[in-house]
């Protein structure tokens, strides 16, 4: 009796387990407050090589044009100024050649603009030797 009495308590906790609802897995959603990033970038990529007396220069400025062509990005033009910080040219295209500089060794100072001449905030300088 015994033996039967042990079995039916082994028997009654095996089925009483199955028995059991078995919690279903929880569905997680994760979500994030994205605000709105400025998508406007204000970095400006200058490129430049020397040959003979001729500097030439390739600006890259992500969403500006310095053309009136492309539509939709914000106009601009490249002004050059030499080391003394008299202005030596502006320029309407991304890539330019600056001619004439005497021998020696010259900052330039390369600076975007918009069509009224203000400063958009993206600069660089850079030496150059003229030999």
């Amino acid at each position: 009796m015994k033996k039967r009495m042990l079995f039916s308590i082994g028997l009654l906790l095996i089925l009483s387990g199955c028995k059991e609802k078995m919690p279903e897995p929880e569905s997680f959603t994760f979500t994030k407050k994205v605000e709105a990033a400025n998508t406007e970038q204000k970095s400006v990529s200058i490129k430049h090589m020397v040959q003979g007396n001729q500097v030439y220069i390739e600006c890259i400025v992500p969403g500006i044009t310095f053309n009136s062509e492309k539509k939709g990005a914000k106009k601009g033009k490249i002004v050059v100024r030499s080391n003394t910080g008299n202005l030596y040219k502006e320029y309407h295209t991304a890539a330019f050649v600056v001619k004439g500089l005497p021998k020696g060794v010259h900052l330039l100072n390369v600076e975007i603009v918009g069509k009224n001449n203000k400063s958009l905030g993206l600069k660089k300088q850079f030496y150059v030797t003229i030999q």
